[in-house]
Parts: C-alpha cells; structure tokens; sequence
C-alpha cells in the first residue's frame, strides 16, 4: 500500500515578500506524496509571478477574487483529493522537512482524524521568538474560553469536512474556532497531539494584529458559542489570555 496523499493548502492575497518561503518549505518536505494547492485571492502586487515560478510542482493554482482568507481555505478543500489537510498560510513555514511525515505517521498511528503540535510566532524582522504556542494541554473543553490548537499546526482527515462542511464565512477572523466548536461538540472526535513544534508563523498574521482585532475575536467567539448552544460565560475568555501570558514568558531553546 502506497502513502496516504495530503494535500497542503496555501491561501494567500498580496504577499510577495514571503510566500516564496512558504511554498519553499512546502516543497521541500521529505513526504512523497502531497498534493500542494495554492489559491490566490487575485493579487496585484507581483505575487503571481512569485507562484508561476513553482507551477510545474504545484499541482493546483488558482488565482480570484474571494470573500477572505475562510472563502480561499474552501475553494482550497473543495478541489483537494487527498485523504488528510493540512494548512500552511503565506506567512508561515514548516519548520524542517520531517514535517509532514511525522504528522501522518502520528495520525495513522493514533487511528486519529485529527492532530495538532506546537508552533512558534516569529517577529520577521528580529527572528525573535515572540509566542511560543504550546498545545500539549488542550482538552476539548477548553474551547468554552474560545482557546483552540493552532490552527497552522493542524491536519484533518478530509472524512471531516465531508461530515460537517467547510469553514463558515460568518466570521471574519474566528471561523477556524467557529470550525474546530462544532466537530468536537458534534460527537467524539479522535484527535492526537504531537509533541514538538511544526510550524513558524509570522507576527503579522491577521488574528495577532493589535487591540481592534482582540475584539473582534472575542465577539465572534461568544457568536460562535451561542450559535453551536455551547454554554459559557464572558469572563471565561479572559483565562486565555493567561494562556498566552505564559505563552509569551517561555521560549523554547530550538534553532530554526
């Protein structure tokens, strides 16, 4: 039996200045059978002439206007034909070539439909380490103060959203959230963690972008919550942010 295809979606709109790095480190994964799609949200910047260079090892590129990032992440799934999805945004870069294969290996092993891992936040000037996300103590429960696994790190049997749908378009930063509420309160999911950090992510991604944004996350959260009838209370979201104060206290002694 041959490997399990995954397919990788990069979703990205004007960002020339790194989306090379992105697909590079996409290409350079040690795992022989990935279906890499790209869908650009028709960028004028000169990001499309970035991608054409890689067209003959991208298998899918797509290049039109959409409602946003959740909208482009759709199209994305839609015309995947791999058996897991993972996501790697324009800002962000796996951090070795393994991977890809050590999350399949961990998800086939776990007979898991789900897994997620540790990332770091990088400030793209500095390359300091700004976060470092760690999931290891995510329980399902802990979505009720709106705290979830990182979203880049993740990879989901495509047997997922043929069950519950794609990403919703009724929120504008928080839909991976919405997303990830409604499979774990939808039955029991089998999910697995792996312990070790997969992805460096860029500070300037739009959930980390200043107070305006921290709003609007909390609100779309607590929409979120009513909407999938998930009992919880306002003040419940403020003990995420003690998450994250840890979060930004400790650094792991890796080199990337």
């Amino acid at each position: 039996m041959g490997l399990t295809k995954v397919t990788i979606i990069t979703v990205v709109y004007n960002n020339v200045e790194h989306i090379k790095n992105a697909i590079q480190s996409v290409l350079d994964q040690d795992y022989s059978n990935i279906e890499y799609i790209v869908i650009d949200g028709n960028s004028n910047d000169g990001t499309i002439s970035v991608i054409e260079e890689f067209e003959d090892q991208i298998e899918c590129f797509v290049s039109s206007p959409d409602k946003g990032i959740y909208d482009a992440l759709n199209k994305g799934i839609d015309l995947s034909t791999g058996d897991i999805i993972g996501i790697l945004h324009s800002d962000d870069l796996f951090i070795d070539r393994k991977v890809i294969s050590d999350m399949v290996e961990n998800l086939e092993s776990q007979n898991a439909e789900f897994i997620f891992s540790d990332l770091i936040i990088v400030d793209p000037v500095t390359k300091k380490i700004i976060r470092y996300y760690m999931a290891h103590y995510f329980k399902p429960w802990m979505l009720r103060i709106g705290w979830v696994p990182p979203h880049p790190t993740v990879f989901i049997k495509k047997t997922i959203f043929h069950e519950f749908g794609n990403y919703s378009l009724d929120y504008k930063i928080a839909s991976d959230f919405d997303y990830f509420l409604r499979i774990f309160y939808g039955r029991k999911i089998q999910w697995t963690y792996l312990n070790r950090i997969t992805v460096v992510m860029g500070s300037k991604g739009i959930s980390n972008s200043g107070f305006s944004s921290k709003i609007l996350m909390a609100r779309e959260i607590r929409d979120s919550l009513k909407k999938n009838k998930v009992w919880s209370l306002l003040v419940f979201q403020l003990l995420r942010y003690f998450i994250r104060l840890f979060e930004l206290l400790i650094k792991p002694k890796i080199k990337y």
